[in-house]
């Protein structure tokens, strides 16, 4: 099973709510584990309650499930937390999306992974936020997309197989590889017993004994009965049996409720209606027997290219088909790419509305790791850090101006080029370009003549010194002569 976000909540699957705390513009966690209300769709109802948990310093999430019957809609996730123990409660309510289980694409992506400290974190927003915002966070009100599939061109197919199992007994894990008709199947999501066989075993036992021992006692009234009635014993006879077969049928045909395990797995032909499971690789058992199985294909066969990737995923993209809003149907990878789910025809027409950065994360990273070198070349370079966790906190401003020249030098470098230079004016309005370059420049003048300045004492700048002051012993001059003028003076008074 897959993790969502909270703008692409699918049902079926766990979306991953982020919730960030900061005192101060710094990120700062609460004085305990805050509680997340899942609300519905008309803001009031309660439909789960589920704890959060600390990813890193002020930066908490919390999974939560979504039915696969849930309807599609916004829905409202709220904190409830302390700042401190003797503070008050706050409520701050958010806001997130549920969208059809067809809507789920393992689209591609960049195959670059991020680990970013809670200090590199906070650097880039201040970067992003400080110096370069309006680059960050380019609006873009539509933009038509460019199809960059052949129509005749096969649908990307993704089958899913969900194996009713004969029994609660397996322990299976993720990833594992079984066999059957000739067909690999690996296993999507983990397996594990829901409850203990031999307490379901004595569970049954106890009840067959109740009603076996109910049937007894039924039998016997009615054998008194029959042997009181002198008069009508065939009657009575006949009356007993038939009551004492409705005792037997009101016992026995009670059902007991069992749980059916269900295995999901994802594989590419049809397996046997029913049967057993070879295993091929993976943790599991060599035989998985199974009752049913059931079959779901998630596919989409068109997708649509735009001219920006580093699509800011809050707000969503609106995307129209034909000027008419679609919110479901379709996935986006935000990096410049919409897949949809069914056939689109040449003729449609697709737009989209999105917020963009001109630079990507790892872009923004490799910023401040560069300021962080010039830092460590600054005399006297005997002081080096090899990261930017353990750097000083006294370092955190120039390295933040240094990261911001930087990405000014690739902004001004990058407009003289026609794809740039759109974005903050049209082809034939030359002049706003230019203007914008020449503010840029401006800018970039002012941060660096800031760097001159800050660089040259920011490693050699001591504190105050503090002075000592000593009284001496010996009296100053002429101090003598008035301490015998006052022994003088006593010794007249006396």
């Amino acid at each position: 099973m897959s993790i969502q976000t909270r703008t692409s909540g699918i049902q079926n699957e766990i979306v991953r709510l982020y919730f960030t705390f900061q005192r101060d513009g710094v990120f700062f966690p609460p004085a305990n584990q805050p509680l997340v209300e899942i609300i519905d769709t008309d803001g009031v109802t309660l439909i789960d309650t589920v704890n959060a948990q600390a990813e890193s310093n002020g930066v908490y999430f919390a999974d939560w499930y979504v039915p696969a019957n849930l309807p599609l809609g916004d829905y409202y996730d709220r904190w409830t937390y302390q700042w401190d123990a003797s503070a008050s409660v706050n409520e701050t309510t958010s806001i997130f999306s549920v969208f059809s289980l067809d809507t789920y694409i393992n689209s591609v992506s960049k195959a670059i992974s991020h680990s970013v400290s809670t200090k590199a974190f906070q650097l880039s927003n201040d970067l992003s936020n400080d110096f370069i915002y309006e680059a960050m966070h380019i609006d873009t009100y539509w933009e038509q997309g460019m199809r960059v599939q052949q129509e005749n061109q096969a649908k990307r197919v993704k089958k899913y197989y969900y194996f009713t199992l004969d029994a609660d007994v397996y322990a299976i894990d993720k990833e594992a590889v079984y066999f059957n008709n000739n067909q690999r199947f690996t296993v999507f999501e983990y397996v594990t017993p829901f409850y203990s066989s031999s307490s379901s075993s004595s569970q049954t036992e106890s009840e067959s004994s109740s009603s076996s021992s109910s049937l007894d006692s039924s039998s016997s009234s009615s054998s008194d009965l029959s042997s009181a009635s002198s008069e009508s014993a065939s009657n009575v006879s006949s009356s007993s049996s038939s009551s004492s077969s409705e005792a037997v049928t009101t016992t026995t045909t009670t059902p007991d409720w069992s749980y059916s395990p269900i295995l999901t797995c994802v594989g590419t032909g049809a397996p046997d209606a029913s049967g057993t499971l070879m295993k091929i690789s993976g943790v599991g058992p060599d035989q998985i027997n199974f009752v049913n199985v059931s079959e779901k294909t998630s596919s989409f066969s068109t997708k649509y290219n735009f001219a920006y990737q580093n699509w800011n995923r809050d707000p969503r993209p609106i995307v129209r088909v034909n000027n008419r809003i679609v919110d479901d149907g379709w996935h986006a990878d935000y990096n410049g790419n919409i897949y949809f789910d069914g056939l689109m025809t040449p003729e449609d027409s697709i737009n989209a509305a999105f917020h963009f950065a001109y630079f990507s994360q790892e872009e923004i990273l490799s910023f401040l790791n560069l300021g962080l070198k010039m830092m460590n070349t600054v005399p006297p370079a005997s002081e080096t850090y090899s990261n930017l966790t353990l750097m000083p906190r006294e370092w955190d401003a120039p390295v933040l101006l240094y990261a911001a020249i930087t990405a000014l030098k690739r902004l001004i470098f990058g407009l003289n080029f026609q794809e740039k230079a759109i974005i903050f004016g049209k082809p034939d309005e030359f002049a706003r370009t230019q203007s914008a370059i020449d503010n840029f420049k401006a800018l970039y003048a002012d941060y660096s003549e800031t760097w001159t300045e800050v660089k040259k004492d920011v490693k050699t700048r001591k504190l105050p010194g503090i002075a000592m002051y000593v009284t001496p012993e010996y009296t100053l001059p002429g101090g003598r002569s008035r301490w015998f003028r006052y022994l003088y003076k006593s010794g007249a008074d006396g």
